[in-house]
């Protein structure tokens, strides 16, 4: 029951982050990357997660994303 009800939840959640609130890497991407990178078994990197992000078109790398965990 948890399984079919799990993206409905991340939606919520995703939702309710701000898209706005940084100008490189937001809050809303950055948990969305996070957790894709947590639950694709396919990326076995971060570098992975940045190769598939860039080409998706959001120009992103591992300095932007240590900066937006900092903050």
């Amino acid at each position: 029951m948890i399984i079919y009800s799990f993206p409905k939840i991340v939606n919520e959640i995703l939702t309710s982050l701000p898209k706005n609130d940084y100008p490189v890497l937001n809050t809303q991407l950055f948990v969305s990357y996070w957790l894709g990178f947590t639950l694709d078994k396919s990326l076995t990197s971060m570098r992975d997660l940045f190769k598939r992000l860039n080409n998706t078109g959001y120009e992103c790398d591992i300095s932007t994303f240590s900066k937006a965990r900092l903050t």
